[in-house]
Parts: C-alpha cells; structure tokens; sequence
C-alpha cells in the first residue's frame, strides 16, 4: 500500500510540474501585426493594427529588413497599436516583409518582437507579378531575419521543470509497475 501512495503522490507531482511548466509557456504573449490588405501598389497607404506591445516605448515598423527603412513609430496604448503606413514609392512588385520592433522597457521584457507581416506590392493594373523576386537584396546584409540562438534563463528554468515533472512521472509509472508485481507474486490469503 506504501509503494502505491508513493507512486500516486509521484504521479500526481510529475503531473502539477509539467501542467505548470506548460501554462507558464502558453502564456508567454506574441506580439502581432495585421494590414488591412495583404497586397498594396508602392505609394498606396494602408492601415495597420498590432497586440500584445508592452509599455510606452514606440512599436517602429520597418520595410522589409530590420533595420530597413522606418514607415512608422506607433506609441501602444494598452498593448494595442495602430495607424497607416505608406509604402514606398518606386517599391518593385513583389513580396516584402513588414516588421515591427520595439525596445525592451526596463524590467519588462517585450516577448513576441519582433512582430512580421507580408505584404505583396502588385503592379500599376493591381495584378500580382509572377516569379517576382522576394524583396530586395542589400549589400553586405545577410538574408533572412536574424535570431538569437541564446536561451534566456526563464527558458532553460521552464525546461528544466519539465524535464524534473517528466522524470517523476515516469518514477510514478514505475513504482506502480513495482507494485503491481509484488501484489501478484504474494498469494491471496497472505494479502488478506
């Protein structure tokens, strides 16, 4: 009867571990960036919306690079941007990205930037153009965004309470596994 407590309070451990580790992940906030058109002719202006913005440091959207040209700096109000934005003239038909940063406010950390959105620049009639070239190339930039390959600590910790409520399930499983065979090698007027 020990040995089967022992793996209910294991199992049930393993279980509250993991059930936090994964609510605590799931509520890391993404910021967000919605256009209220997905295809657009160089010079048109469009409006734009975004969540989960943290503080009051401005949110910048960039053309097609991170440190591309700034279309503009929206202040969040409730963690909420909005505005339009114009893209640029001369912009060649084809697929670019739009990308909102923002700097960490001090002591809280912005998760979820940042924030990405495509946006298809057609020609003069409004047709797409086919085979158009992803974006524009620059000079010494490397292609595609760049991230960070360093875990934060609230990662690591979150991992490593994971991997301890795994463990303790599986300890659980086997105490049970234990148990079980113990009950079945001792004869039934014994246990009684």
């Amino acid at each position: 009867m020990r040995i089967c407590r022992l793996a209910g309070l294991s199992i049930g451990a393993g279980v509250v571990g993991v059930v936090v580790a994964a609510a605590a992940w799931a509520c890391v906030p993404v910021a967000t960036l919605n256009l209220s058109t997905a295809q657009a002719k160089a010079g048109q202006q469009i409006a734009i919306t975004g969540n989960a913005y943290n503080g009051t440091k401005p949110a910048v959207v960039h053309f097609n690079a991170l440190d591309g040209p700034v279309l503009g700096s929206f202040t969040p109000n409730g963690g909420r941007i909005e505005g339009n934005i114009t893209v640029p003239t001369g912009t060649a038909p084809g697929n670019y990205l739009l990308i909102v940063t923002q700097e960490f406010t001090q002591g809280v950390q912005t998760w979820g930037v940042p924030a990405r959105a495509l946006l298809s620049v057609v020609g003069a009639d409004g047709a797409p153009v086919l085979g158009a070239s992803v974006g524009s190339t620059v000079e010494g930039r490397p292609v595609g965004l760049e991230t960070s390959s360093t875990p934060s600590g609230g990662s690591l910790l979150l991992a490593g309470v994971g991997a301890a409520g795994f463990a303790l399930f599986l300890a659980g499983l086997a105490a049970v596994a234990v148990g079980r065979r113990t009950d079945a090698a001792v004869p039934a007027k014994a246990r009684s």
